[in-house]
């Protein structure tokens, strides 16, 4: 994504700030420090493709640790699971409680091939709850959910934790 309204003399006290990469010609180019299967839908075709990091021998490159360490992984409990139709791919809207202190947070995620939303209700999962506020397929998405794609075709299997814990508990 490219973004051309930073002045350039505010360039330099910005660039950490927005997790720069480079700066090329009076344009910054933003990048993720690392894909994390994502059960969202992306808002526009575009903005995949280029946030998508691209694969070096295999993998990712490397990040920073405190790049990764800037997330907050949060563990919550489905509260309401409700298809979502206005979703260019099977989508469900999610409303997750993650404790008293961060509340609940709504996400849509493209996880219909394994799960019934009267199946997820209940459920705990681990989700991304400082990402900003994304309006994906109608639905102000305040978290994201993690999972894993392991056939790399969409199916998401969501991530979960072996023992119960209280909502709102920090992974680390």
């Amino acid at each position: 994504m490219i973004y051309k309204f930073v002045p350039l003399r505010r360039v330099p006290c910005q660039l950490h700030n927005f997790g720069i990469r480079q700066y090329v010609s009076g344009h910054l180019t933003r990048f993720h420090s690392t894909r994390i299967a994502m059960a969202s839908t992306p808002s526009t075709p575009s903005d995949s493709a280029q946030d998508e990091p691209q694969l070096q021998d295999g993998h990712l490159p490397d990040v920073l640790a405190s790049h990764f360490a800037a997330l907050d992984l949060r563990v919550g409990t489905i509260t309401a699971a409700t298809p979502n139709a206005k979703a260019r791919k099977p989508a469900y809207k999610l409303a997750i409680d993650f404790g008293p202190v961060i509340g609940t947070k709504t996400s849509s995620a493209q996880i219909t091939h394994y799960y019934k939303p009267d199946e997820l209700v209940g459920r705990q999962i681990i989700a991304a709850v400082n990402l900003g506020n994304r309006r994906i397929a109608g639905v102000n998405s305040q978290a994201l959910v993690l999972g894993a794609d392991s056939n790399g075709d969409g199916v998401i299997t969501l991530l979960s934790i072996e023992r119960d814990v209280p909502n709102g508990t920090r992974i680390s």
